[in-house]
């Protein structure tokens, strides 16, 4: 009996008074002093900034160059290209590889995709108009092209794309 008073007395002791909040409902903590209590919204992070970018991004260049050697139509595409002038020398270049001494820039594009429609017969290239187009994605690019192609070109022959493909953006951080 004498150990459960112990205990009893040193919880007693050991137990102060809690304090509250004062009363202040949720978003609100109290404010004052001296017996008046009043309740301030707790303050927000109002000028909250914007977050900073980490880098840029840099769109590129692509471009098809065409040429022949004995009726032989070849051709010298580059993509990803950060100017204008090294696309097209680049194209230019492939294009040149194969022989060819006429080769000339036949699109220039920036951004975006491209395609060739050639027109066919049975298969193999018929001599017709080959087409050039740029577009936002390559369907739409391929899409242009076979059109044109299929315009432009006798009923017998088939419009084909043979290339297709897109500027990719390039991301350079800071």
């Amino acid at each position: 009996m004498k150990i459960y008073k112990f205990f009893i007395i040193i919880l007693a002791f050991s137990i102060s008074s809690a304090h509250g909040e004062g009363g202040c409902p949720p978003g609100q903590y109290p404010v004052g002093g001296q017996g008046a209590v009043a309740c301030a919204p707790i303050p927000q992070n109002s000028s909250q900034s914007r977050p900073r970018p980490s880098g840029k991004w840099i769109k590129t260049w692509g471009a098809i160059a065409m040429g022949s050697v004995n009726s032989v139509i070849n051709y010298g595409v580059s993509t990803g290209k950060f100017s204008k002038d090294d696309a097209q020398r680049e194209a230019m270049q492939k294009c040149a590889s194969h022989g060819e001494q006429d080769c000339k820039i036949t699109l220039t594009y920036q951004n975006q995709c491209a395609a060739i429609s050639t027109p066919e017969i049975g298969g193999k290239p018929s001599g017709g108009t080959v087409h050039f187009s740029g577009g936002e994605t390559i369907a739409k690019a391929s899409t242009e092209a076979s059109a044109q192609c299929k315009k432009s070109n006798p009923t017998p022959a088939q419009c084909s794309v043979i290339y297709s493909d897109c500027t990719e953006q390039v991301f350079e951080e800071y």
